[in-house]
């Protein structure tokens, strides 16, 4: 579903990825791991268009997309959540949702409200609230159920279980399998790596631009070598 192959990204002259190449398949989670700075995030934003890579491949859906502004990028169903949230903390949840509101796409699912309400059961009950009135983990809930309002194929996540509760990862890890069981293709950015194993089919760990290691989620678990090598403080 989302392939990207010997991806070079620059920030000014300084050279942030290099030769990246992950591959993500439909019904499928892919972790991508590393450590602070180790260019996750600019993998998600190489992806989607925020960061325009400088040499190599990106497909979607069989379709180059490298080069492609963001906004024409997601209106072929690849979906961002990106690490800031960016919720319009003007509007409430039910205007934040109608934000992201695009039409159904042929054999994907259709994310109404009461199926993203099913998802987050949280926010059903906060409709008329001002997003900006919300904790941490309903904005995030509120984040990427304003991006399914999109009806994507594939979804990016950026760091979806940073700073929230134990209660509300345990419910992000929940929603994550839910996209997988509905076909969505999943590549998401972690650092909790008892979030990756917990949802994660495959993991592919990134240090300093470059990837070290893609594997099965099972497979890394029993390397303590690559864990300590790329991912331990």
């Amino acid at each position: 579903m989302l392939e990207l192959a010997g991806i070079h990204s620059h920030y000014g002259r300084a050279h942030i990825l290099d030769e990246v190449g992950l591959a993500v398949g439909r019904g499928e989670v892919v972790a991508l791991l590393g450590r602070n700075g180790a260019g996750k995030s600019t993998t998600l934003k190489t992806a989607i268009g925020l960061v325009r890579a400088s040499r190599g491949r990106i497909a979607f859906a069989g379709q180059d997309i490298a080069g492609l502004p963001p906004h024409a990028i997601c209106r072929l169903g690849l979906g961002y959540v990106p690490e800031e949230r960016r919720i319009f903390t003007d509007l409430t949840v039910a205007e934040n949702l109608e934000v992201g509101r695009r039409p159904p796409r042929a054999g994907l699912p259709e994310w109404t409200r009461s199926a993203l309400f099913a998802l987050f059961p949280n926010l059903a009950e906060m409709l008329d609230r001002p997003a900006g009135r919300m904790s941490g983990g309903e904005q995030q809930m509120l984040t990427i159920a304003r991006t399914l309002m999109g009806n994507p194929a594939a979804v990016l996540l950026d760091e979806p279980s940073e700073g929230l509760a134990p209660v509300i990862v345990a419910q992000m890890a929940r929603a994550v399998t839910e996209l997988k069981r509905a076909g969505l293709a999943v590549l998401l950015s972690e650092q909790n790596l008892r979030f990756a194993r917990a949802v994660a089919d495959r993991a592919v760990i990134i240090e300093k631009g470059r990837v070290r290691y893609t594997g099965s989620m099972d497979a890394l678990m029993a390397d303590a070598a690559a864990r300590a090598a790329y991912l331990t403080v």
